[in-house]
Order: C-alpha cells, then sequence, then structure tokens
C-alpha cells in the first residue's frame, strides 16, 4: 500500500498554525481535534515547523508552564521530514522508527498534500495484511 491509498481513505486535511501562536492555544487544538501534531506555518503561509504533543510536554518538563505562553515556534521541530504520496507504507514506518517521528507530511510537486500518523501507517499495514490473508484463505479453500 502506498501513501495516497492512506491519504484517500482518511482525507488530506492538515491542521495548521501561525508560528505566533501561543503554545496554549496549540495544545487545546490538538486535544480538541483529537491529533497528535500540527505544521507551523511562517507569515507568508509556508511550512517552518512542525509540533506535537511531545514538544509540548517536553517543553514543559524542562522549561516550565510558562512555555505555554511562548509562541509555538520556541517549540516546533524545524526539520521537517516529509514523504511522498508513491512512498510504500512498509517505507514510511522505517522513516518514523529510524528517525523516532510519529507525523510526516506528504509533499507532492512541492506542495502539502496531507499528513500521515504512525497510527494511519499501522492501520493500512494492517489492512494490508488482513487481505492478504484472506486472499490465502480463498486461493486454499478453491485447491482443496
Amino acid at each position: 500500500m502506498i501513501v495516497r491509498q492512506i491519504l484517500k481513505t482518511k482525507g488530506s486535511t492538515v491542521t495548521a498554525v501561525p508560528a505566533a501562536e501561543p503554545v496554549v492555544n496549540v495544545a487545546t487544538l490538538l486535544t480538541e481535534a483529537r491529533i497528535g501534531a500540527v505544521l507551523v506555518h511562517d507569515s507568508f503561509g509556508q511550512p517552518a515547523g512542525i509540533v506535537s504533543e511531545r514538544d509540548i510536554v517536553r517543553g514543559i518538563a524542562t522549561r516550565g508552564v510558562s512555555v505555554l505562553d511562548e509562541p509555538v515556534e520556541s517549540l516546533m521541530t524545524t526539520d521537517i521530514i516529509t514523504c511522498s504520496p508513491d512512498d510504500h507504507i512498509d517505507a514510511l514506518m522505517r522513516v518514523m522508527t529510524d528517525r523516532r517521528v510519529r507525523h510526516l507530511p506528504v509533499i507532492e510537486n512541492g506542495h502539502l498534500a496531507g499528513i500521515i500518523s504512525i497510527g494511519d501507517a499501522v492501520k493500512a499495514r494492517i489492512s494490508e495484511l488482513e487481505s492478504e490473508g484472506e486472499a490465502m484463505q480463498r486461493y486454499i479453500s478453491a485447491n482443496a
């Protein structure tokens, strides 16, 4: 299964916030939208970074609760690791594991096409394995 197929199922909506947005507002957004990360954009609307729940928790643990009043750009990761719509789910999971990230923006022709989470990847892989198992059962039943 490739990323494009996952996006067809889950959709391509990406939640993003301006770099100046207070961390507390981003934490509220993550909670209300039931998502684990948001893209952060600069004043021109261009991607500047990504911030996750873990980034916020780490910021509070290391810098105290006052970090909640700071702009989200103070916590965001600026080295954004991305994937392509044509990447296979296995490659995606390897990148996520090796780079220790749980969210990958999907870039197609230089434009943001969606975002894939580790949960999306696992769900897609399980679906793929179930389909393979069902195909094997049909094959065995037909040849018995």
